[in-house]
């Protein structure tokens, strides 16, 4: 039994490329000039602020093993136009603020302009749309309004998976919500944000 459960946990995670988990081939970026970004980037910014020295906490939860747990993030912006994501001191995913877009160390886009219905580009993993706008979320952070959501449709090898995610104003990413099937089993893992702001830095 144990076997047969850590061979069903061992495929979820495959499933599973957190937003921040992975770790990514994070070449360095050239600088963007506030000048260049515009509107753009003040837009992508609204959706996705990655401000410095901030902490967001979600909660977890993979639905076949119905485990629950919490993942914590902490941001640090060594230039404007670059975010790093921490896990325990280690830096695992970088993005870059781009004029019309915040690019992956992995090349794909996480939002690009416009952010309206409809639009799409290409993600990290395949094609990501706009599939709603102007959204209210409940999360255990708050209650959101404004928001939109996102969804990446991508074929992996011997696997298929869906990630939708919500970007919420002033805030960022409120919940991350992974379908996927290989193998034959279907996996849902959903992450939603519990709290976020300052890094306590102490007396």
């Amino acid at each position: 039994m144990r076997r047969m459960i850590a061979r069903r946990r061992a495929r979820a995670l495959r499933l599973w490329p957190i937003l921040w988990a992975g770790v990514a081939a994070c070449s360095p970026a050239p600088r963007t000039a506030a000048s260049t970004a515009g509107v753009a980037v003040s837009e992508l910014a609204r959706y996705l602020p990655l401000e410095n020295n901030t902490v967001f906490s979600y909660e977890t939860y993979i639905e076949d093993t119905n485990e629950r747990g919490v993942a914590i993030f902490e941001v640090a912006r060594p230039r404007p136009d670059l975010a790093e994501i921490s896990i325990a001191g280690r830096v695992r995913r970088r993005y870059y603020f781009e004029p019309g877009g915040v690019r992956s160390g992995q090349g794909g886009y996480l939002l690009k302009s416009p952010l309206s219905l409809g639009s799409e580009w290409t993600g990290d993993d395949g094609q990501v749309r706009v599939s709603g706008v102007a959204e209210s979320i409940d999360v255990p952070a708050g209650k959101f309004s404004g928001c939109i959501r996102t969804v990446e449709n991508a074929k992996l090898v011997a696997a298929t998976r869906t990630t939708t995610t919500v970007f919420c104003p002033g805030v960022g990413i409120t919940v991350l919500q992974i379908e996927g099937e290989q193998e034959g089993m279907s996996v849902l893992q959903r992450l939603q944000l519990k709290s976020f702001g300052p890094r306590f830095s102490g007396p």
